[in-house]
């Protein structure tokens, strides 16, 4: 499709491992992805200290280590392996047995880091596949995180795509414009143009060197100017920004549909008034458990997972999809986490009663699909 002018740029973007079918958001049909939660890192096994928030528990600690550690809080350095820490940690550990129904079993170690070291070995024995566990830090507390994922849905990336609103009558292009721009604001959802790769992306379009008419480097160039700052922009702030009408359901439900298309349009968007007002917005569930202070490469966020999009099937989100891949090459991707933070007081076990995350894939898997279609094609 692209000529010699362009080699260097996909030696950059090629991907070593493919989603199955295609690209990233065309193909949106995957395996579940809950199913390898960590691609091209860690195997779902690796249990332990791996995945401590804190680097200083990502090793076991030998009798010649000193039982305290020195951690920089609010600019002064302080002793974080602690006597105190450790009781806070045993305390939480017997009494999430005590809540199993379970004996809590625990060595103490030669020293204050060998002991905690020891008590997250305990815990991911008492949690088995329950659940993982972090010892993670707030202030001068270590504290134990119990997490657990949710389910991804059917796309590999979820973009929703606006361009079909071009192509509605007046009142229903303001109705659909009002409702992703709510649903977006309300779960923390941005869109392209804020992604950081994209302006590299749009570079890259407008300046390679392709062997292509003129009239196809025309037709590119000028998709690049309304990203940059003509109708696609344009659109794309109104869909982030604009909410033409107080109350939305009511104008939805005021609405006549014209034809199957709308109809099926509207039930989507009826059924999507659930996500305009969650109690936890979908960009609330990113939550890390491997996390690293200081990683060779960040985990694709997501922020870059979930977004809206002009046309997933120009060039420019094409491209921003091979960008992706090939960035997801180094890393892993985030998948919706749910947490419990325990404690010595702690009255109850972790259970994933909250499933936001799994309604809202299924709903957008069906919205993306009916929106992605041209009008046209869906009416009888």
């Amino acid at each position: 499709m692209y000529g010699k002018g362009q080699q260097k740029k996909e030696e950059i973007m090629q991907t070593l491992e493919r989603i199955p079918g295609g690209t990233t958001c065309k193909v949106h049909h995957t395996g579940n992805r809950t199913s390898l939660p960590l691609r091209n890192r860690k195997g779902k096994k690796d249990c332990g200290t791996q995945r401590c928030r804190n680097r200083f528990l990502s090793t076991v600690f030998s009798g010649i280590v000193p039982g305290f550690l020195i951690k920089d809080h609010a600019g002064e350095p302080f002793n974080i392996l602690t006597d105190k820490n450790y009781r806070f940690l045993l305390g939480s550990y017997r009494k999430y047995a005590e809540l199993m129904g379970a004996k809590a079993q625990h060595v103490p170690g030669r020293n204050v880091g060998e002991s905690i070291n020891q008590l997250v070995y305990d815990m991911e024995t008492l949690l088995k596949d329950n659940a993982g566990v972090n010892i993670e830090q707030n202030g001068q507390r270590l504290y134990f995180n119990l997490w657990k994922y949710h389910q991804w849905g059917e796309y590999t990336l979820y973009y929703f795509p606006v361009k079909f609103v071009e192509n509605l009558n007046p009142v229903l292009r303001r109705i659909a414009i009002s409702f992703i721009s709510g649903m977006a604001k309300a779960n923390g959802i941005a869109t392209v143009l804020d992604g950081e790769e994209t302006e590299t992306v749009l570079d890259w379009i407008e300046t390679a060197d392709r062997d292509e008419p003129e009239d196809d480097v025309r037709r590119r160039n000028a998709l690049v100017r309304s990203y940059r700052s003509g109708k696609i922009r344009r659109l794309l702030r109104r869909v982030e920004k604009t909410s033409y009408y107080k109350n939305l359901p009511a104008a939805m439900r005021k609405y006549s549909p014209q034809d199957n298309w709308e109809a099926a349009l509207l039930e989507l968007m009826t059924e999507g008034l659930q996500f305009l007002r969650p109690e936890k917005p979908i960009m609330q569930y990113c939550y890390d458990p491997y996390f690293e202070e200081e990683p060779d490469y960040w985990p694709m966020g997501l922020d870059r997972q979930i977004r809206i999009a002009y046309d997933i099937h120009d060039i420019v989100t094409e491209s921003l999809e091979e960008q992706y891949n090939s960035d997801r090459q180094e890393t892993y991707d985030l998948i919706p986490v749910t947490t419990m933070e325990i404690s010595p007081e702690t009255d109850s076990l972790f259970k994933m009663d909250d499933d936001y995350p799994e309604r809202f894939f299924r709903w957008a898997d069906r919205f993306i699909n009916h929106i992605s279609n041209n009008k046209e094609d869906g009416e009888e």
